[in-house]
């Protein structure tokens, strides 16, 4: 009997322990969930400018309705509009002002030669008879430039840009030669003094314009060069419409129209870009 009251009081202590032990478990607060680790911050590759070389080839429209050179003794009535040819190099910074605008400048050694020619029909006394003959005025020029060029590209679509902008810059060196000569040397004229050229002249070109101004329209398209497209090979084709004259007071401007490309360097740092995976944060 004594056993049986020993084992009951025991059962009932440890009862009463079990309910105590259960109720304060039971009162405790939940642990606080583990947060997750937030995603790596995702970055790219921002284009802060570009720099560059640019080399081009002009075919060079130069314009006038009829001039002759001042202070240069000739018996030609005018010299119209031809062509020539010359060369474009320089150096290139461009600054991205938005994803589809950039602005260009270029700074540009230009050289640029041309001939002009005129042929009259004429008459010279042979002896005592009149030949019928051709004069032929030759005039050649030479010239250097330097031009700034402020462009700006736009991108009309994929990796197509329209240019428009205006350069200014002026003439470094200039020089001429001019002859009036028969046409026909196998003709048997001469002129007074028994040769067949005359008024034969050559030096600086006079009265050399120093400002130099135009605009300059054209496209281009840019084709990456490496893997993350920060070398760039920027195939153009443009026109260069001058608003003033070589020789000041001579109708005459040098017009390029030039087919060329750049190699571009981009440089770039790197930048959080925002993630929608994190709002309201990069």
């Amino acid at each position: 009997m004594k056993i049986t009251r020993i084992a009951l009081a025991l059962a009932l202590v440890c009862g009463s322990f079990s309910t105590s032990f259960a109720q304060e478990t039971m009162t405790q607060p939940r642990p606080e969930p583990t947060k997750a680790p937030e995603p790596a911050p995702m970055t790219v590759d921002q284009r802060q400018f570009s720099i560059g070389l640019m080399g081009a080839y002009g075919m060079m429209v130069n314009g006038t309705p009829g001039f002759t050179l001042p202070t240069v003794p000739t018996c030609c009535a005018s010299y119209t509009s031809t062509g020539g040819a010359g060369v474009l190099v320089g150096g290139v910074v461009e600054l991205p002002l938005s994803s589809s605008l950039e602005l260009s400048t270029r700074v540009l050694f230009q050289s640029a030669s041309t001939t002009f020619t005129t042929d009259e029909p004429t008459t010279i006394r042979v002896g005592n008879t009149v030949e019928s003959t051709t004069l032929r005025h030759t005039l050649e020029s030479s010239q250097g430039f330097v031009f700034v060029e402020p462009v700006a590209a736009y991108r009309v679509g994929g990796r197509l840009d329209i240019l428009a902008g205006l350069r200014v810059g002026t003439v470094l060196s200039a020089t001429y030669s001019q002859d009036e000569r028969i046409a026909d040397p196998t003709q048997p004229v001469r002129f007074e003094d028994g040769s067949t050229i005359r008024n034969a002249t050559s030096g600086d070109l006079p009265n050399k314009s120093a400002l130099q101004a135009g605009a300059v329209i054209g496209l281009r398209y840019s084709l990456p060069m490496n893997a993350a497209g920060t070398m760039q090979l920027v195939p153009e084709i443009s026109y260069s419409p001058m608003f003033t004259n070589l020789v000041s007071d001579a109708s005459w401007t040098v017009s390029p129209l030039r087919i060329g490309a750049s190699i571009l360097f981009s440089i770039v740092k790197k930048v959080e870009e925002k993630s929608p995976l994190r709002p309201g944060k990069p």
